[in-house]
């Protein structure tokens, strides 16, 4: 993130429980508001994302591509107190639904799943192939450990590359339509009847506290290192914004945990703070003249007069006037 505008100010609202934030315009790719967004976090289960790149970008098929669960890879979890989506050892499902058993409600087992076969059998060969994509997207802050957010020491990102990979993702095949969901169902398999899985994102359920009703996605994470973390998207008035926030506290200075995610409510007031402030205005016309520079060894003239070649425009203030 760059900060672009002097008028970062208008925080109103905005509560403090955040590490690291960074709200930006999707379609314009211009962040309104940054906090620490360079800052080194730990993105416990938002490093799904990267998880889910990895397995896309390597895997053709994603219907037809059946993986079997194996003893060897879920014992790596045992004792972890990890998210899980209950799949069996011996289980076999399409590489769709797995990626639904991680996303939907944050399947470690299911992340390990997924890394151990694109991986080769390796998971350490794919959290290599995720370090690698990171640096093809320019993080330089950016390094994983595992695929599925557990606390590691040398398992951090930023605010700012995190958005850079979540910005990523949701142009890959069914990104947005898998981490929209509030319920996935799976269809039987061959150790299980027909079951529904349910999202850990509390910003897309009607009946929580956190409710927002524009948000769609992203991937929430937590754990005590992490504090509470949630990468999301949310559109209105034609407008889309994809926020990140991460290392929100959860926990009061007595050590009694909230009972709200501090992480989704300091996004949903980003986000009706952006909604409410924001215009997409336009600053300079095509064909206009803007401005007027000397030259020199020019026919007759000293001067030439500079034209945009096409329309800027860009988010600003609702009441900056730009005539």
């Amino acid at each position: 993130f760059v900060f672009f505008f002097f008028f970062f100010q208008a925080e109103d609202g905005i509560r403090d429980a955040q590490e690291s934030r960074g709200l930006g315009d999707v379609y314009k790719r211009q962040p309104v508001y940054t906090k620490n967004a360079d800052e080194r976090v730990e993105p416990a289960s938002t490093t799904k994302i990267m998880t889910y790149i990895v397995a896309v970008e390597n895997c053709k098929d994603l219907d037809g591509t059946m993986v079997t669960v194996t003893q060897e890879v879920t014992d790596q979890l045992k004792g972890t107190e990890s998210s899980l989506s209950n799949i069996k050892n011996g289980e076999t499902l399409s590489m769709y639904e797995l990626l639904n058993c991680m996303m939907v409600p944050s399947g470690n087992d299911a992340a390990m799943v997924i890394a151990n076969y694109i991986g080769g059998g390796k998971v350490n060969s794919f959290v290599d192939m995720m370090n690698k994509k990171a640096e093809e997207l320019g993080c330089q802050n950016t390094k994983y450990a595992n695929p599925d957010g557990l606390h590691d020491q040398n398992h951090y990102t930023t605010a700012a590359e995190m958005y850079k990979i979540a910005k990523h993702a949701t142009g890959l095949p069914r990104f947005m339509d898998i981490c929209s969901q509030v319920s996935h169902t799976i269809p039987a398999t061959n150790m299980q009847p027909k079951r529904t899985l349910y999202t850990t994102n509390s910003m897309m359920i009607s009946t929580q506290p956190e409710y927002y009703k524009y948000t769609k996605g992203i991937k929430t994470g937590w754990h005590d290192q992490a504090g509470r973390c949630i990468v999301s998207t949310a559109a209105a008035d034609g407008y889309r914004y994809l926020c990140v926030c991460m290392g929100a506290k959860d926990k009061d200075a007595s050590g009694v945990r909230y009972k709200e995610n501090k992480a989704m409510l300091d996004t949903r007031s980003l986000y009706r703070w952006a909604l409410s402030t924001f215009q997409l205005k336009q600053i300079i016309t095509a064909n206009y003249p803007v401005t007027e520079v000397k030259v020199d060894l020019a026919w007759g003239k000293d001067s030439v007069l500079l034209t945009p070649e096409k329309d800027v425009s860009f988010m600003l203030p609702k009441d900056v006037n730009v005539s």
